[in-house]
């Protein structure tokens, strides 16, 4: 079983914290445009550092 610490590293791990929802969601508007990306991501608040993070959401189980 992994520590809370090493869950919560590969969680954050390479990731930008946004310090709020607004922050984040124009760094994703910024990086369908520059890249190009048209898959699905989103902007999602960590549970871990309390701070928003783009991505694929993570499940809550």
């Amino acid at each position: 079983m992994a520590s809370k610490r090493a869950i919560r590293r590969k969680a954050c791990k390479g990731k930008v914290r946004h310090l709020n929802a607004d922050g984040a969601q124009i760094a994703l508007a910024k990086l369908f445009r520059r890249v190009g990306y048209t898959g699905h991501m989103n902007v999602y608040r960590c549970r871990f550092c309390n701070g928003y993070h783009i991505g694929h959401a993570p499940r809550t189980t």
